[in-house]
């Protein structure tokens, strides 16, 4: 008696009796076998219903032969239920998922599904919305799934778990630590940039834990920055400051980078710089004009649940040179300019309110947009930083105005109570377009400063074409324009006459010494930048030196040249004056007139002298593009000016600003909603970052089966 069968919790079916039996394989009718020595074997069947046996009264040997003929007949469709149940494949098809007996003419095997495919989109999608990877285990999921693709094999948590550690613990994070290390490899000196988002809320709530998130930046060896998030960590709160510090040291030498490969470190309170965001766009009003999401109230809640310390968290770094942020800078010289022009303030902030109200009503917003097609609620999530901007300069046009007064009125009257009613505006559309006037450039500016590709070389111009644009407005706010320059000055001297920014800005092929002034002017009150002396003579200091040295060495090399040049024609001059007092004829006239100066043209020319590299790169004509880097990549003929460009170049302009930090923050919320451990929320971070920039590397070759 011969039988294959698994230990495991199946149904059992005898082809020689057609019928279900136990473990044992003990037949109904034992005897059957016994006597006649049957020779059977066992199929197994997933998923079926219990069978009902079917009892042999009689038995003979011509019974015997048909019994073995039907064994023969389904051996075929036994072998292939058998193959397909050893494969870990996705679900067997109907055709091959039946019942033994069936037929052969059954409809055709259907397409195998792309599970792999299946599965990096649904981890996309965890990754993009922070949720749980318990997610694709929620009957909601699978019967979604079920619908729209009946062969999907169903994911599970733990599947999920080990593809997210093997994407990024396997493949990201390796990538990374090579690419830094073929950056530090040629020029490792301050050659990587951090930014430092602290997230931490006021004392009194001690169930937030304050949170670092770690972005570097540096240019790798194909000339393209890079930014990848590599930290997202949860702080304790004592001793804040030496937790900091202590936190970033761990996550650099995690990565193989010391102290000493780090240039400029950009600190950044990332609630604070939301909240001081709200000139142009307040995030309490995105929040609210975002109805019916669920984070709007949690995000609400987490932002304004700020820190009431004033000393800086960032003290106890001691690596890199600290800076902040220019976008937050530039912001802040504009509310300290409405502090001390109230008229300004009081102005502005009720436009502010009129747009606020129709954000948060959508009944009177729908009015408004049937009336004269204007939107008071822009939803373009790459201008959401100034969002409040853009609302203003809609309700400002010549057609809109009107309209939006009527609308408020009519609002007014409509209202049941005060709660409902609509602000109270006094204000000109001449006045509101004199105030835009001055809040335009630095909304410009701004926006330069935080687009992506944009490096620390755009800060001086942008600070000086900001400046310029105010000193030449024409305004009925004289003083608001004054203070707002003076605010320029105050801030900003100090760093646009930094050697390292004076730099960057000579060593990008589309400025140059542009921004710079022809000739020194100090002036105490408004922003003056450096002269072009100034900056060659700081950008020939900082090269070191090599290039430095190689203009006085020539220098000397000339003099000797015309010292000896002045000694031969002195001797020249005496041979002449000798030879026209000892001769009373002409006969040497035609020789010795060439040697007087005035013939020095029919003289062979001297040889050139050899420019230094800076002396070239500022001869050429300006480049245009939209990245400096393309053309220092290709410019192999300035060695010196090309090393020190890829480091400088690679300097955060800004933090980012509002359209970083505010998905940062809807992230944060969401993982701390969802119950995510940290480690599963930095995995997603980076493996967000990583397929957003397009620089994971699919490895190749054959999948590898491995246990966490």
């Amino acid at each position: 008696m011969m039988c294959c069968f698994s230990q495991c919790r199946l149904s059992l079916f005898c082809c020689g009796c057609q019928s279900f039996t136990a473990f044992n394989f003990r037949c109904h009718d034992a005897g059957l076998f016994v006597v006649l020595q049957v020779d059977f074997k066992c199929d197994v069947v997933l998923d079926t219903g219990p069978v009902t046996p079917k009892v042999f009264k009689s038995v003979n040997k011509k019974k015997v032969v048909e019994v073995k003929q039907e064994r023969v007949d389904h051996a075929p469709q036994h072998a292939a239920s058998r193959g397909e149940i050893s494969t870990a494949s996705p679900p067997l098809p109907t055709s091959l998922s039946s019942s033994p007996n069936s037929s052969s003419g059954a409809a055709p095997v259907a397409a195998p599904v792309d599970q792999k495919r299946f599965a990096e989109a649904a981890l996309k999608m965890i990754a993009e919305d922070m949720l749980p990877l318990s997610f694709v285990e929620g009957t909601g999921f699978r019967s979604f799934m079920n619908t729209i693709s009946p062969e999907y094999s169903k994911l599970s948590q733990r599947a999920l778990g080990l593809q997210l550690y093997d994407e990024v613990e396997r493949t990201i994070k390796p990538q990374l630590i090579r690419d830094l290390k073929a950056r530090l490899a040629t020029d490792g000196e301050n050659a990587i940039h951090v930014t430092l988002d602290l997230w931490v809320g006021n004392n009194s709530n001690p169930v937030e834990d304050p949170i670092l998130v770690v972005c570097l930046h540096f240019v790798n060896e194909a000339w393209q920055v890079r930014r990848p998030t590599v930290a997202f960590r949860h702080l304790g709160r004592e001793d804040l400051r030496t937790a900091v510090a202590r936190e970033l040291e761990a996550v650099l030498l995690s990565y193989g980078i010391f102290p000493n490969n780090i240039g400029v470190v950009l600190t950044n309170q990332a609630k604070e710089t939301l909240a001081k965001n709200s000139l142009f766009c307040n995030y309490k009003v995105t929040c609210s004009s975002n109805r019916g999401d669920p984070d709007a109230d949690e995000m609400v809640a987490f932002v304004s649940d700020q820190i009431s310390e004033t000393d800086s968290l960032f003290s106890e770094l001691q690596i890199g040179t600290k800076t902040t942020c220019v976008a937050a800078i530039l912001q802040l010289v504009i509310k300290e300019a409405l502090k001390n022009s109230r008229v300004v303030e009081n102005l502005l902030l009720q436009v502010q309110n009129v747009v606020a109200f129709f954000r948060s009503s959508g009944y009177w917003s729908e009015i408004l947009f049937r009336e004269c097609n204007v939107s008071l609620c822009p939803s373009s999530s790459g201008h959401r930083w100034n969002s409040m901007m853009i609302s203003l300069r809609r309700m400002v046009q010549e057609s809109a105005w009107s309209k939006v007064m009527s609308v408020l009125a009519q609002a007014r009257i409509e209202a049941s109570d005060a709660a409902s009613a609509p602000p109270l505006i006094m204000v000109k559309r001449e006045q509101v377009l004199d105030i835009l006037a001055h809040l335009e450039p630095f909304c410009e500016a701004i926006q330069v400063l935080q687009r992506n590709g944009v490096t620390v070389s755009y800060i001086i111009p942008s600070l000086i074409g900001l400046d310029k644009t105010l000193e030449t407005l024409d305004t009925n706010y004289a003083h608001f324009n004054r203070a707002l320059r003076t605010g320029l000055c105050s801030h900003f001297r100090h760093l646009i006459h930094q050697n390292e920014m004076i730099v960057a800005t000579v060593l990008d092929p589309r400025i140059k010494l542009q921004p710079f002034s022809d000739k020194l002017e100090e002036h105490k009150e408004f922003l003056m930048p450096p002269s072009k002396c100034q900056a060659r003579t700081i950008v020939e200091a900082r090269l070191g030196s090599p290039v430095a040295s190689a203009a006085p060495e020539e220098a000397g090399e000339d003099q000797v040249a015309k010292e000896e040049g002045d000694a031969q024609e002195e001797k020249r001059t005496d041979g002449l004056v000798e030879a026209s007092v000892d001769s009373s004829d002409e006969m040497a006239e035609g020789d010795d007139l060439k040697r007087k100066s005035i013939f020095n043209f029919l003289q062979p020319p001297a040889k050139a002298v050899k420019m230094s590299e800076l002396d070239v790169y500022l001869s050429e004509p300006l480049v245009e593009g939209n990245s400096s880097l393309s053309y220092w990549k290709s410019a192999i003929r300035f060695p010196q000016l090309q090393r020190l460009s890829k480091k400088l170049l690679a300097v955060p302009t800004t933090s980012g600003g509002f359209d970083r930090l505010y998905p940062m923050a809807a992230c944060i919320v969401r993982a701390k909603r969802n119950h995510l451990p940290p480690h599963t929320t930095e995995r997603l971070l980076l493996y967000k970052n990583s397929f957003k920039t397009k620089v994971v590397r699919k490895s190749s070759g054959a999948t590898k089966h491995w246990c966490l």
